[in-house]
């Protein structure tokens, strides 16, 4: 399985799936699913041991998140399917941009601590652009990254640029193997990276999301 989003992606479902899942070597499963408000606290303080105190502000997080319901995706942990021992293990939050937003990104005047909400679109809408805001999924990234393309759905979002700046030297190292690019000359953390996709083509039949 790829660890490039871009292509788990393209190569998704055309059509979102509801919380999907998969089994794991050890005989549980692991799943992803739209945050829910309530548990927002909670991932935020997750984001703060693992990144930092250099992160947006839990207000914003909880902004975004009831702007567009795409924005945060728990990932979730069990010990078998019915779920009777959830745990949540891991999240990603994702800005979905406008036309503003993306020219703000390639222009250097898109801050990811303190986001412009008019730089973004709704829920249900066609981005022009996908930025990683957060990511939180210590050796998980993997499967939780097939499967949040999954939960998405190639219909919406595939064949749309994703950006991304890393908040600590492992995030880093993992969006240089992950086929992201500099958009700037230099490397380093805060450095804005980007993964350029080839255009969605709808298969026979099918139009493109709004």
């Amino acid at each position: 399985m790829s660890e490039n989003f871009g292509d788990l992606l393209d190569l998704a479902p055309d059509k979102a799936k509801e919380e999907p899942w998969s089994s794991l070597p050890d005989g549980g499963i692991i799943w992803v699913g739209r945050a829910k408000p309530e548990e927002l606290p909670e991932l935020y303080a997750l984001t703060q041991r693992e990144v930092g105190e250099n992160i947006t502000s839990l207000e914003t997080l909880q902004r975004m998140h009831a702007y567009n319901h795409d924005t945060v995706w728990g990932v979730y942990r069990a010990s078998d399917r019915s779920r009777a021992d959830t745990k949540m293990v891991g999240y990603v939050a994702l800005i979905f941009l406008n036309k503003a937003g993306l020219e703000a990104l390639e222009q250097g005047r898109f801050d990811g601590i303190d986001p412009d909400m008019r730089m973004a679109v709704p829920s249900d809408t066609r981005p022009e652009a996908i930025y990683m805001w957060v990511v939180v999924l210590r050796k998980i990234s993997r499967v939780a990254g097939w499967l949040i393309a999954n939960a998405l759905g190639a219909e919406r979002y595939g064949g749309i640029p994703i950006f991304a700046t890393a908040g600590t030297t492992g995030g880093l190292n993992a969006l240089k193997g992950r086929g992201f690019v500099t958009h700037e000359k230099a490397a380093n953390i805060g450095t804005l990276f980007r993964m350029d996709r080839p255009p969605y083509v709808a298969p026979t039949g099918s139009t493109n999301a709004a």
